[in-house]
């Protein structure tokens, strides 16, 4: 008597047509083979009989095999026609399996018992549940398992992660601070000569300058704590507010919180034709006299060795302050480039003369502010710092100099009301 019997059958080959439509209108055609083979396998040496049954579906890109289980009583005699039949159904699946391209791996049935059957079943079904649920990854450099039974993983978890408070947390501040270049060169000056707790007051910078005058114009309330990194500002620029929220400010956005956040007065208003007198005047200020003051500052070797150098790039050591040096000047020489074909010092001062000459004429004797306003503007805002960097800059004295440092300042003084005008806003708006 056997030990087991096997038993194949196979089903009638099904094809089906499959049509797919390309991107570009083509129609492509599939033909697709699908066949059933059932296969049971019975044994026959314990008392009740189990059977596995495993059915697969071939087609020609995909082999699926699924297995049932039933109880089935046969007797001796059918053997050897099963055999047959096994033997027939197992020519067909080679020859489906070479007709479709796909590979289909058929496995000879033992004679196992309940027990290892049972084992064998458990872990499959362990294994295709990690598998489905992602947790089962494999190390294939030290072996198969999921990755909590790691020996790596449980060394780590010995270890857990913790989070703990802030050493120190900056409080937000109570009122808008910018952070800008500060103090100004005469606040720095004067704080060299006295005793007293250094105070900042104004800028050395036009640009950070402008806005303190700009904010002050408009009665807003605000601190200023010196600044000598530009990457610190979200625009790369300084300078910047940082407000009670949390938010920060850039120069771009300036003129927007000044509108959000303080009343318009009437004398602030200004017509249509000052506006357009405004722009032009601002447009005049910060092109030609912004390139006579930054070629002062910049390209006339005593007054750069002397203030500029030490005021910009006196807070790093020698050699970072001589690389971002030349990097500043480079992008100083192609933004004027961008507006000139050569940087000749004779053509930047010539119109830096007429533009000064053009805003004493518009100012006139008897006026406080530009356009006989008695509150200052935001041109007032822009002449101001323009004034009072050139009239406050350090005197170089120098025998390569010969007085080429003072020169913008000499244009300045020429005109008494611009003299004026830029003592009287810093008396009444900046100085303590």
């Amino acid at each position: 008597m056997s030990d087991h019997e096997e038993q194949v059958t196979a089903s009638e080959p099904r094809v089906e047509i499959i049509e797919e439509t390309l991107p570009d209108g083509t129609i492509v055609r599939r033909k697709k083979t699908t066949r059933t083979i059932t296969k049971r396998v019975l044994t026959s040496r314990s008392s009740t009989s189990e059977v596995e049954q495993e059915s697969s579906s071939s087609t020609s890109s995909t082999a699926v095999i699924t297995g049932h289980s039933h109880s089935h009583s046969h007797s001796h005699n059918s053997s050897q026609g099963s055999s047959q039949e096994s033997k027939q159904a197992r020519k067909e699946i080679q020859s489906t399996q070479e007709n479709t391209g796909s590979a289909v791996s058929d496995q000879s049935a033992g004679v196992k018992t309940e027990t290892t059957t049972t084992t064998t079943t458990t872990k499959t079904t362990a294994a295709t549940s990690n598998a489905a649920s992602g947790s089962g990854s494999k190390f294939s450099l030290f072996g198969g398992g999921s990755a909590q039974d790691h020996p790596f993983y449980r060394f780590l978890a010995r270890f857990p992660l913790q989070q703990s408070p802030a050493p120190h947390v900056r409080p937000r501040p109570v009122r808008p601070i910018m952070y800008a270049y500060a103090p100004g060169w005469m606040a720095a000056q004067q704080q060299e000569s006295s005793e007293k707790a250094p105070q900042i007051v104004g800028s050395f910078d036009v640009d950070s300058l402008k806005w303190m005058a700009y904010l002050k114009f408009n009665h807003i309330d605000f601190e200023i704590k010196p600044a000598f990194e530009p990457t610190m500002s979200p625009s790369g620029k300084l300078p910047f507010l940082a407000l009670p929220d949390g938010s920060l400010v850039t120069a771009d956005g300036f003129e927007a919180f000044v509108q959000e956040n303080s009343p318009m007065t009437s004398s602030k208003q200004l017509n249509l034709d000052e506006a357009a007198e405004s722009v032009a005047f601002t447009t005049l200020a910060e092109s030609k006299i912004h390139s006579a003051l930054t070629y002062t500052l910049w390209f006339e070797a005593p007054h750069f060795e002397a203030t500029t150098r030490q005021h910009y790039f006196g807070h790093h050591n020698r050699l970072l302050a001589t690389l971002l040096e030349y990097l500043e000047k480079s992008r100083i020489v192609h933004s004027m480039l961008l507006t000139r074909t050569q940087i000749d010092r004779e053509l930047i001062f010539d119109e830096a003369v007429t533009a000064i000459d053009a805003l004493a004429v518009e100012l006139g004797d008897k006026n406080e502010y530009f356009f006989g306003k008695d509150e200052p503007t935001g041109l007032d805002a822009i002449v101001f710092a323009y004034l009072h960097v050139i009239l406050t800059m350090p005197k170089i004295r120098h025998v390569d100099d010969a007085g080429r440092s003072g020169e913008l300042a000499r244009i300045v003084r020429k005109h008494e009301n611009l003299f004026r005008y830029s003592q009287n806003i810093w008396k009444k708006w900046f100085s303590t």
